[in-house]
């Protein structure tokens, strides 16, 4: 497991077996559990990729995203700033929680 920091709130990354991990998540890759601030991944599926893109539901938690009332054009707003902001960081700990799992 990986504790990292998302926005000044504390975020564990757990690494399941495949196995473990199909059997709670069948369909999935990775998933971030938002009230938990956890994000489980599948030891198959730990890259840069998965871990940027849970990272960014864990991003969209801490902002408040799923209050939101956003029209098409402003959802393409929000991301935009979303990734201008933060998208060097959630790359950058993407690559760390991966160096620190593989």
């Amino acid at each position: 497991m990986v504790k990292i920091k998302v926005l000044n709130r504390s975020w564990s990354i757990v690494l399941r077996s495949d196995k473990a991990h199909e059997r709670r998540f069948p369909d999935c890759h990775a998933v971030a559990i938002l009230d938990d601030r956890k994000i489980h991944v599948r030891r198959s599926s730990l890259n840069i990729t998965t871990i940027s893109h849970e990272l960014i539901h864990a991003y969209q938690h801490e902002l408040s995203f799923f209050e939101l009332e956003l029209d098409d054009e402003q959802t393409s707003e929000w991301f935009a700033e979303l990734f201008a902001k933060y998208g060097e960081q959630i790359i950058k700990d993407a690559r760390l929680i991966c160096q620190q799992l593989a």
